[in-house]
């Protein structure tokens, strides 16, 4: 479950915002090097011998996106990323994780919405 953002009856207060955006810029940084290791990540799903690993290694970075992105002004992003961690969850608790036909399609639209914030803040 993805809790909202907590909001304020006014002004948020400077600390706080001033928090918020050092962590937003954080986040965002951090998105191109992640947004490179999805795309390998994606195109190891095609080869058997790594794709176990591969769906471990996306599960994790989607874990992490899906827990800071809406707090820090993406909630799209983190819906996405909850979304797909759960699916990945799933996949990852089979005894022998098989990639399922348009994981790599699936991966689409975060992509996108990683890059968005990446490149568009």
């Amino acid at each position: 479950m993805i809790m909202p953002a907590p909001s304020f009856p006014g002004p948020m207060p400077a600390p706080l915002a001033k928090a918020l955006a050092e962590a937003r810029a954080q986040f965002t940084e951090r998105l191109v090097p992640q947004i490179v290791e999805v795309e390998r990540l994606q195109a190891a799903l095609d080869d058997p011998a790594q794709a176990a690993e591969a769906i471990g290694a996306l599960a994790f970075l989607v874990h992490k996106i899906s827990g800071v992105a809406a707090t820090v002004g993406f909630p799209e992003l983190g819906t996405r990323a909850a979304e797909l961690d759960g699916q990945l969850q799933r996949l990852l608790r089979m005894p022998q994780p098989k990639v399922p036909a348009g994981l790599a399609v699936m991966l689409d639209p975060l992509m996108d919405l990683m890059e968005a914030a990446a490149f568009d803040d």
